[in-house]
């Protein structure tokens, strides 16, 4: 399940939206669970971020989209925010709070629909899967969802994760092919990382879990645009 916000502070557009997201659900065959606000106060009250996206009003009585955004970023760093607006002028402050897009109000269904695939498509790759490893210790199950990367050591995979490091014989491809469609991807021939987990970019390196990792040259740009494309379109 997908969780929307939609915030504007007009009931009409609220009502376009809602019918809009109805359609996108059947056709990208995810249930979409939309919930609505009037407000920028009253999506901010008591946020808990259980929001895989949030659509936002930039004008609005009261606090602007804007100042709600800014808000929102520091207390959730994933959330996808999108703009919906007249101000085409205001565009280039999405970044300051690394809006995926802008949604030009009274946009066609065809429009809306092209911008949120996207989105859609990101917040997939976010969810999580079960792997099942056969240790030495016996059948431990992991979440994607907990997994720092794999690194490859010989004919194994030495999974770095919340719960600690586990030791399978496997092939990093056979991972990277289990996972496909998630949020991981090779910095070299050697790591397959979390983007999750990702909190530093140096020139030829990564931090993950406290750890730093080399971005080898043949993959850094792929990699780079992937971690961009996880973070919601924030450029590196």
């Amino acid at each position: 399940m997908i969780k929307v916000a939609v915030v504007d502070d007009e009931q009409k557009e609220l009502d376009i939206l809602c019918d809009f997201f109805k359609k996108l659900q059947a056709e990208v065959c995810e249930e979409i669970m939309v919930r609505t606000f009037t407000s920028g106060e009253e999506v901010l009250a008591g946020y808990d971020d259980s929001f895989d996206m949030i659509c936002l009003d930039i004008d609005m009585s009261g606090k602007t989209g804007m100042e709600a955004a800014r808000e929102i970023r520091r207390k959730d760093e994933q959330v996808i925010i999108l703009f919906i607006t007249n101000m085409a002028q205001m565009a280039i402050q999405g970044y300051e709070v690394r809006a995926l897009d802008f949604i030009v109000k009274s946009v066609s269904y065809y429009s809306f629909s092209m911008k949120l695939r996207g989105a859609v498509n990101i917040i997939k790759k976010r969810k999580k899967r079960n792997i099942l490893l056969q240790t030495a210790g016996g059948i431990q199950k992991i979440s994607t969802d907990q997994l720092y990367y794999a690194e490859v050591n010989g004919h194994y995979l030495s999974y770095h994760t919340l719960q600690g490091v586990f030791k399978q014989k496997a092939s990093l491809k056979e991972l990277e092919d289990k996972l496909e469609g998630l949020s991981f991807k090779r910095c070299n021939n050697c790591y397959l990382v979390n983007l999750k987990y990702v909190d530093c970019v140096n020139k030829d390196d990564i931090r993950i879990a406290g750890e730093w990792l080399k971005i080898s040259r043949p993959r850094k740009r792929e990699f780079l645009q992937a971690l961009a494309n996880y973070m919601g379109g924030i450029d590196l």
